[in-house]
């Protein structure tokens, strides 16, 4: 303290700007000498661009300042999207496929000396799962790539995109269409051969269920008839046995009182030929008539036969 305040204010200035600088370098050096590794990433160090070492444990690391330098390479799940592209089916029949991927980056040394960035890795696997793509349409008819066979279609481009793409660092985990559709010069007349097969589908169905209706109307007439044919037959089978019944009644009721058997039947013949105001000029001597004209009751000594 004493020799400082012998100094002399130009030299304390410098001693001042010395420290500052000092501090500054020192600061320089410790931020150029330590990094921190995030979870999400790994890093790879190089020297003079020459790689060296991998880092992947979350947390502080030490370089060497100013000769190493760091490059973080993601550990997690990415996606790129590409640009939609026009490919032809087994049919020769373009489409217009957009599709999407996710990848990983499971080498960071191998990715970092081949691909180097994320872009470059963009620009690789477009082209892997591009041609990828092309070769599985080109097997399949349009139907199949936009519904029937479309599953199966993404399972074989993913699993032959992930052997080439591992010779990059990377593992393709998942390839799908997120649309396939007609290039616009021929959608029009595309659609409309759609609805054109649409409507016949549907007039087909039409004309089966119109017949599957006359069908059911058919058989339900047959067994109405059949089934009236048998109630008509057994509504005659149970009025003959009726008749029968009342036959039977009536013989046995003549056999036991044949005289009021004969009333009765007479009087049933009279209401059937005599209406209201019905003149009769009977001889008295008419067996019909007899019953108008006789006085006395059957049985009675006084009554004329």
């Amino acid at each position: 303290m004493q020799q400082r305040r012998g100094l002399s204010p130009e030299i304390q200035r410098l001693v001042s700007i010395a420290l500052v600088l000092l501090g500054g370098a020192l600061l320089i050096l410790f931020s150029q000498s330590v990094y921190v590794v995030d979870e999400t990433e790994q890093v790879i160090i190089t020297r003079l661009g020459e790689y060296r070492r991998e880092a992947t444990e979350p947390g502080l690391h030490f370089k060497t300042p100013f000769i190493e330098s760091v490059h973080r390479i993601e550990k997690r799940l990415l996606r790129f999207d590409s640009e939609p592209s026009e490919f032809l089916t087994a049919e020769k029949k373009a489409l217009i496929i957009d599709s999407y991927a996710r990848y990983r980056i499971i080498d960071a040394r191998q990715f970092f000396e081949v691909v180097r960035t994320e872009l470059g890795a963009r620009g690789r696997l477009e082209a892997i799962i591009s041609s990828e793509i092309r070769e599985e349409v080109a097997t399949n008819d349009q139907i199949e790539v936009i519904r029937d066979n479309r599953e199966s279609l993404m399972r074989n481009v993913t699993e032959r995109s992930d052997v080439k793409a591992r010779e990059f660092g990377m593992s393709v985990i998942d390839v799908r269409i997120v649309g396939a559709d007609f290039p616009p010069e021929v959608a029009n007349s595309v659609y409309d051969r759609m609805r054109s097969e649409r409507t016949r589908i549907a007039n087909r169905f039409r004309a089966e269920g119109d017949e599957e209706k006359a069908k059911i109307e058919a058989d339900a007439d047959l067994q109405r008839a059949q089934i009236l044919a048998e109630a008509n037959e057994r509504a005659r089978t149970i009025r003959g046995e009726g008749e029968a019944e009342a036959i039977s009644i009536q013989g046995l009721a003549i056999d036991t009182d044949r005289d009021f058997y004969n009333f009765v039947r007479t009087l049933e013949a009279y209401e059937v030929s005599m209406t209201d105001g019905t003149t009769l000029v009977v001889p008295l001597d008419s067996d019909f008539y007899q019953f108008l004209t006789d006085v006395y009751p059957i049985g009675d000594e006084r009554r004329t036969d």
